[in-house]
């Protein structure tokens, strides 16, 4: 089988592999081999350091930040494979990279050799927040459940909510208040007054009385949130799907923005933010109602200013790697067979895109020159996993390049790894300068 992968402008070191020597950054060979002279110990306070010392609001030292602790910590279970705490690490490295899926089996391994409730409570609160952001609803639900038994006193308003918002996402709309007030008749007790947990419970609890038709309510329970949250600094801090701020489903932060915005008078601001709801979820449940706000505020005379046509298009690609038989013309020679394969795609890259835009696309081939993998990483201008505006755009591309780029082969041939890095120029509405 081939794997390749596809980026759009160059990117040294985007797409973390999953094993230790694939996890070491590229040119760095150095630290990787003084790893494996080292303590277990060692190399998890290592893969601590490399995480603390990543400044904030750097997405791209934050990734290499990510991607060598990654090294460390497989380097650590190299040595120990049953070690508790660099199995829960790895787990949330994994998480914090937007690989959820791959992170489940390491954090249900770490929650299986927990010992007493300062292991149990964290790990099943870990695994729980992965379940969710990997899609698994129903069995993130359970586990918010499950550590309501072990019962952490001062997790329990957090739980509740996280709760509450998974119940929402599966329709249970009547169970999802109930929950929210829960959390925020604990979180309005002295013992449990945070703040910021209270506003976004508030928000969550004003989408779904929203959503079963309780307008008025939901407007007196935003004007409550923006109480604490004025300027909706929270609700932008949420818009980072993983972080601790994150609401889940993810999109589900422009629905709340658009009714805090329209509660504030900025109907123009609220009715970019439904759309940005129903462009990141096009089959979620809740569009109708998201649609219903877009035909409101219309009504009401709301109209978005004119702004000039968006063009985004693939201007330059190229193979910079491919190891193993198959030469990287060819692959260059299958990609220019077919110009406008994402062509369709370009109408849904968000308006926040920079001017320029870097993304790989890995890709595994089989023999016979037929994808049988694909996965995007939109890179350090996007940041990790793909946020809620970029939903649509992700899908489009891994379904567009899945079904419609062929190597054609000579013979079957054995496994050859390469990297396609592609430049998408972006000009008009949203661009960046």
């Amino acid at each position: 089988m081939l794997a390749c992968a596809l980026f759009v402008v160059v990117v040294a070191g985007t797409g973390v592999p999953s094993d230790a020597q694939a996890a070491q950054p590229a040119g760095d060979a150095g630290p990787l081999r003084d790893a494996r002279s080292q303590t277990a110990p060692d190399l998890l306070a290592r893969a601590r350091v490399e995480l603390s010392a990543a400044p904030a609001g750097n997405l791209a030292a934050e990734k290499q930040a990510l991607a060598k602790a990654e090294t460390w910590l497989r380097q650590a279970l190299a040595q120990q494979p049953h070690d508790y705490l660099a199995l829960l690490e790895l787990g949330e490295v994994l998480v914090r990279q937007g690989r959820a899926g791959e992170a489940l089996p390491t954090l249900e391994g770490a929650c299986a050799l927990a010992r007493g409730p300062n292991e149990v409570f964290p790990c099943s609160l870990r695994l729980a927040a992965a379940r969710a952001h990997a899609g698994q609803f129903a069995q993130a639900l359970a586990e918010y459940d499950r550590h309501l038994e072990i019962s952490d006193p001062r997790t329990l308003p957090a739980v509740h909510a996280k709760a509450a918002e998974l119940l929402m996402a599966l329709g249970r709309l009547g169970e999802a208040q109930a929950r929210f007030e829960k959390a925020i008749g604990l979180l309005d007790q002295g013992q449990y007054r945070f703040e910021s947990q209270r506003a976004l419970a508030l928000y969550g609890l004003a989408m779904a009385q929203d959503r079963a038709g309780r307008g008025r309510d939901a407007r007196q329970t935003t004007w409550r949130a923006l109480v604490v949250d004025p300027g909706l600094a929270l609700l932008a801090a949420a818009s980072d799907p993983y972080s601790g701020a994150a609401l889940v489903p993810a999109e589900d932060v422009h629905y709340a923005t658009g009714l805090a915005l329209a509660i504030q008078g900025e109907g123009a601001a609220a009715m970019r933010a439904f759309k940005r709801f129903v462009a990141a979820a096009p089959d979620s449940r809740w569009r109708k109602q998201a649609e219903g706000h877009l035909l409101e505020l219309a009504a009401a005379g709301t109209e978005e200013p004119p702004q000039p046509p968006r063009h985004a298009s693939v201007v330059a690609a190229a193979t910079v790697r491919a190891d193993g038989p198959l030469p990287a013309p060819l692959i260059d020679a299958a990609w220019r067979s077919r110009p406008r394969l994402l062509e369709p795609c370009m109408g849904m890259v968000p308006d926040s895109a920079p001017a320029t835009l870097r993304l790989s696309l890995s890709l595994t081939i089989d023999g016979r020159g037929a994808l049988r993998r694909v996965a995007l990483d939109l890179g350090p201008d996007v940041g990790f996993g793909v946020s809620p505006g970029w939903r649509g755009f992700e899908t489009c591309v891994l379904r567009r390049v899945k079904s419609g780029l062929r190597i054609v082969r000579p013979a079957r041939q054995a496994v050859t790894s390469a990297r396609l890095e592609l430049v998408l120029a972006i000009r008009g509405q949203g661009a960046a300068p």
